[in-house]
């Protein structure tokens, strides 16, 4: 009994310590998989003295999704995190994160409090070095993220008062130092009938007077002493050794009638925490995670979007400075969606900064001397702000510890591909190392940093300077992978009589699509010349085959001139028109006109589908009381023959009458048979359909082969001209419904 009792402790015990274990690989990281998510991929890259920069590729239910998260070991001593305010370090000008970053030093950056854009001030309360830069919001509903003088991340809210003592004894309630104006969450305006504070810190200016506040006083203190006081007007000079007071209301009335010029003043002003114990802050609109779980909201910002937040796990000891992307390639994230990642990721508390176009987020990458975008800001531009968070390497300059080679992680084979190299010292800065030796090994060569690959396979780039060594792996994309070599222009058209840039790709077998410079093709034509990818017609201008070859592949591009008909050059259809008159499938008139615009006939559609399907013409004469024209009677007594089309209950067959696009669905759905789903038609004018032609008129448009137009309808009744039929066509041809010799 006692041996049974070890093993099941031994077993207990050794899950409890392989959880532990797994619990700490992942700390700070968000797992593979959640309630909502995968991580389709993660890059991780030390960038400075304890940071971390992880890259995440998300897949929400089927939406991309890229966060950039910041870690931060505040234990390490050579990390330093600090304010980053305005363009010159106060609040009279924003500026862009990653300016701040480049004038500060700062390894990496990100957007931080909310503000007024209008106005370009802070909500929020800044300290920085235990200075009160802007006073908390006088609201209840928005915490502030703080980083204590001994390095602890704190996430409260503030309180603020204040005090204004005149000579005479007299004192009014300070509001707030440094502020805007805002909405008190009475609905009321923050600075009816109050006092508050302006020193260097605001800028070089005062706030002036405000058409929503009318009557304000400003009173200017240099040394504690009243130098002049003016109804408030244009914004004045602040001194550098005092401030400006601002009222309103009562608090006008106060300076007016005890602060005059000449007169002493003290101001004395408290936040609780004691903002003198705080190294930095900055504000934010709502807590998102509180002991680990998804917050009460203060306010919820809904909608998909950028995202930027602040967060702190291990008891405070890992910071982490995180970033949602919005762009073509991330559809961003719900307020909730962040907050449950952040909870993912193992965060104990976090507040939601500022988002939408300010989140920004950028570092110096291992080895650069420059600050990079990490994330696509979300107009395409980084947006001018308040302040932002840096993070900082103070340590000393190391030794050169290793060596990064940037280039290609896939080559194609025969090609030539440059490589770079940048060092990092054992502190994390950048370093140029000299004296650089390269090696390739796995097939190919590489010289001065220019590889070139040989037939296919993995090859190791290896460069060292002195003692120090880097490697990267490149893989050569062999003939053996790729399936298809591709040119660009599908068509070459010589009606302009100008040169043609050629653009080659190639498709590997598992999808990837890479350039394939030109001097790696062999090209030949039939007609004109080709030189560096530039193809120049003769002075014929006349038909042609170009051909181009790479790997033992080859592929052909036609070369014509702009339009085989005189009518059809600039139609929207003009492609499909001259490779089916190429085809021979369809033809022109003897004007060498093919009139676009004009609707098909019934006797023309019939005519068309027999030499697309190669119909064996049957004998046999026709019984209609109207007259088949000669050109059409083969083509027509086939169709009849085949079911596909019929004569009307008056025994006409009426060959000249247009068709509609319902009657030339239910005709292609005749010949060609589809086998395809009859979907619901999801069209605006989809009661319009005739309810004989609906079930084929879906299966055609299931198909792709009819399609809506961009308001949404169908148009079923309307008549279909040359242009759309030579198009129609195509789409058979194109999605393999008709087999057509090339």
């Amino acid at each position: 009994m006692r041996m049974i009792m070890r093993i099941v402790l031994s077993i207990l015990t050794a899950a409890i310590l392989f959880c532990l274990a797994a619990a700490s690989a992942v700390a700070g990281e968000l797992p593979a998989r959640g309630s909502f998510f995968s991580v389709q991929n993660r890059q991780k890259e030390t960038i400075s003295e304890g940071v971390t920069l992880i890259n995440y590729s998300l897949d929400l239910q089927g939406d991309p999704v890229r966060l950039s998260v910041l870690q931060v070991d505040l234990r390490n001593p050579y990390v330093k995190i600090d304010s980053l305010i305005g363009s010159d370090g106060t609040l009279g000008s924003t500026q862009q994160v990653g300016k701040m970053a480049e004038r500060s030093g700062a390894v990496a950056a990100i957007n931080a409090g909310f503000f007024i854009i209008a106005q370009g001030k802070p909500l929020g309360m800044i300290v920085r070095n235990g200075e009160l830069v802007s006073s908390p919001i006088m609201r209840s509903d928005m915490p502030v993220f703080a980083l204590g003088m001994d390095g602890r991340p704190l996430m409260d809210f503030f309180k603020f008062s204040g005090e204004v003592k005149a000579a005479n004894g007299t004192t009014f309630a300070l509001f707030g130092v440094n502020k805007l104006l805002y909405n008190l969450e009475n609905g009321g305006l923050s600075d009816t009938d109050q006092l508050t504070l302006y020193n260097r810190n605001w800028g070089q200016y005062s706030r002036g007077g405000d058409d929503q506040l009318p009557g304000a006083v400003e009173t200017v203190v240099e040394n504690n002493v009243v130098t002049k006081q003016v109804v408030a007007g244009a914004p004045l000079p602040i001194p550098a050794n005092g401030y400006i007071l601002w009222g309103h209301g009562k608090a006008a009335d106060f300076m007016s009638k005890n602060m005059p010029v000449g007169s002493q003043v003290k101001v004395s002003y408290q936040t609780t925490p004691a903002f003198e114990k705080i190294k930095l802050s900055t504000g934010s609109n709502s807590f998102l995670v509180q002991q680990g779980k998804v917050a009460a909201f203060q306010e919820e910002l809904k909608g998909n979007n950028s995202r930027t937040a602040v967060a702190s796990s291990d008891n405070g000891k890992l910071l982490y400075l995180v970033a949602v992307e919005k762009s073509d390639q991330s559809r961003g994230l719900e307020q909730e969606e962040l907050a449950e990642l952040l909870v993912a990721m193992g965060v104990d508390t976090a507040l939601n900064l500022d988002g939408g176009g300010s989140t920004t987020m950028v570092a110096k990458h291992l080895g650069d001397t420059g600050i990079s975008a990490v994330i696509q800001p979300k107009e395409g531009w980084q947006r001018p702000v308040t302040d932002g968070l840096g993070i900082f390497n103070t340590a000393p300059p190391g030794e050169p510890a290793g060596l990064i080679i940037s280039g290609p992680d896939m080559v194609l084979a025969g090609t030539d591909s440059s490589y770079t190299v940048k060092g990092y010292d054992t502190h994390y800065y950048p370093w140029q190392p000299p004296n650089l030796n390269w090696r390739a090994s796995g097939g190919g060569n590489i010289a001065n940093g220019v590889f070139s690959a040989g037939s296919g396979g993995d090859v190791v780039i290896e460069v060292t300077s002195g003692a120090v060594k880097g490697t990267k792996k490149v893989h050569v994309i062999g003939a053996g992978e790729i399936k298809a070599l591709q040119v660009e222009p599908k068509v070459i058209k010589t009606g302009s009589g100008q040169p043609v840039a050629l653009t080659f790709t190639v498709v590997t077998r598992d999808g990837q699509v890479l350039p394939l410079e030109a001097r790696y093709v062999t090209v030949r034509a039939s007609t004109g010349t080709v030189n560096n990818g530039v193809f120049s017609p003769g002075k014929d201008g006349g038909k042609g085959i170009l051909e181009a070859s790479y790997q033992g592949l080859t592929v052909q591009v036609p070369i014509r001139s702009a339009s085989l008909f005189k009518d059809t050059e600039n139609n929207w259809a003009n492609d499909q028109i001259n490779e089916l008159a190429e085809a021979g499938i369809i033809q022109g008139y003897e004007d060498g006109l093919y009139h676009p615009a004009e609707p098909v006939t019934r006797a023309q559609v019939v005519t068309l589908l027999a030499r697309l399907l190669h119909w064996t013409p049957v004998e046999g004469q026709l019984n209609f009381k109207d007259e088949v024209p000669d050109w059409a009677q083969n083509a027509v007594a086939t169709a009849v023959a085949r079911g596909v089309v019929s004569g009307y209950p008056d025994q006409t067959f009426q060959p000249d009458r247009p068709v509609t696009r319902a009657e030339v669905s239910v005709i292609l759905d005749h010949a060609i048979k589809f086998t395809g789903d009859d979907k619901v038609l999801d069209f605006k004018d989809a009661g319009t359909v005739p309810d004989w032609a609906k079930a084929a008129m879906a299966k055609v448009v299931s198909a792709g082969i009819i399609r809506g137009y961009e308001d949404g309808s169908l148009k079923s009744e309307a008549n279909l001209t040359r242009a759309e039929i030579a198009v129609l066509i195509t789409r058979l041809i194109g999605s393999n419904y008709v087999k057509v010799e090339k």
